[in-house]
């Protein structure tokens, strides 16, 4: 996805072709500043330059909503001031980076660590020979996090306050193990980060996809996105129902909402609405397979001579499932319930530090 880059003066737009001469970039600014139509290459860079439509303010609006990487060129204290309505949480706000007109220093702002500001910082200013302004305490100390290390296994975060608790431990030092449902490797690990069970550990981050996870006062839960499934039901099923039966099956089976990775069905429902919105409104990835690629699982399960005939694969949910998952571990095979089914997979992977 391409960056945001805006500009409110002639010499920041100097500094944003420079950006855009090494990044994707969508550049914004004034009107008056434009060549042309508005829309137009210079410099040979990768990037589109367009005019800011009405009031600055309210533009930072559109720009959260589209795009996951945003800098300013401009005074910090603008930035702050006119991106405050837009804030929402950690976990779901962009990447915002800020540099002066100059483009002496590139300043991460907002979502360090999970929207990658700090990395996307680093190149950037590696890139147009800026100085990286980075003040997230573990980065500054040369520690990990808690969320660093919810990235790199692709995990979750339970609790974000948990997880903050757990960081500052981290970064004092203090012993931190890592235990759970699964075997982590951590050869990179920090002398005080300690995989598996450690009396010393005055805190923990345990690794479960399971809804009742044991925690400790100072632990923080990191919930593995490898739950995937497989699912199938008539047209126009209602979003409200399909809701209600992958939660009913995901508590049945003891396993976090956060966990679904995936959703997976036949190609016939790549349109079906409410599989769409449920995806949409989770951020959950969502597959589709044809027939001749299902029907090559099919004699692994159950076959419905109905289903078959209607979609040339005896087995929706649970051979799209099955592929979904990467030929993963069958949780439990197809549910049916009004007119939709299910079936539940875990993605087998290795966690690594």
């Amino acid at each position: 996805m391409n960056w945001a880059v805006v500009t409110l003066s002639a010499k920041g737009l100097e500094t944003a072709l420079k950006v855009g001469e090494h990044f994707d970039s969508d550049i914004y600014t004034l009107e008056k500043y434009l060549d042309g139509d508005g829309v137009s290459d210079r410099r040979g860079g990768k990037f589109q330059l367009r005019a800011i439509p009405g009031r600055f303010k309210d533009f930072n609006g559109y720009l959260f909503e589209n795009y996951r990487t945003i800098v300013y060129i401009m005074a910090t204290g603008i930035v702050v001031r006119d991106i405050a309505p837009y804030l929402r949480h950690k976990s779901v706000d962009p990447a915002v980076l800020v540099m002066d007109g100059k483009g002496d220093f590139v300043i991460s702002l907002l979502s360090g660590h999970l929207g990658g500001a700090n990395e996307k910082a680093l190149q950037l200013a590696e890139k147009i020979g800026a100085q990286p302004v980075i003040t997230t305490m573990s980065d500054v100390v040369g520690k990990t996090a808690v969320d660093i290390i919810a990235m790199k296994l692709d995990c979750a975060i339970g609790s974000f306050e948990s997880a903050k608790d757990v960081t500052a431990d981290i970064i004092n030092d203090d012993i931190v193990s890592i235990t759970g449902d699964y075997e982590i490797s951590g050869e990179n690990l920090p002398a005080n980060i300690v995989a598996g069970y450690d009396e010393r550990a005055v805190s923990r981050i345990v690794i479960s996809n399971k809804r009742d996870a044991v925690l400790g006062e100072r632990d923080a839960l990191l919930i593995p996105r490898n739950t995937v499934l497989g699912v199938g039901c008539r047209r126009d099923t209602p979003f409200e129902k399909i809701e209600a039966f992958i939660r009913e099956e995901m508590e049945r089976n003891n396993l976090h909402m956060k966990s679904i990775k995936r959703i997976s069905s036949i190609d016939l429902k790549a349109n079906e609405k409410s599989i769409i919105e449920f995806s949409c409104k989770n951020n959950i990835e969502f597959v589709t397979y044809p027939a001749e690629e299902l029907v090559k699982y099919e004699d692994r399960f159950g076959v419905s001579k109905f289903v078959k005939k209607i979609t040339g694969v005896g087995s929706v949910s649970e051979t799209s499932g099955y592929a979904g998952s990467n030929f993963g571990k069958k949780i439990t095979g197809k549910t049916s319930k009004d007119g939709m089914t299910l079936s539940i997979w875990e993605e087998e992977k290795c966690y690594t530090l």
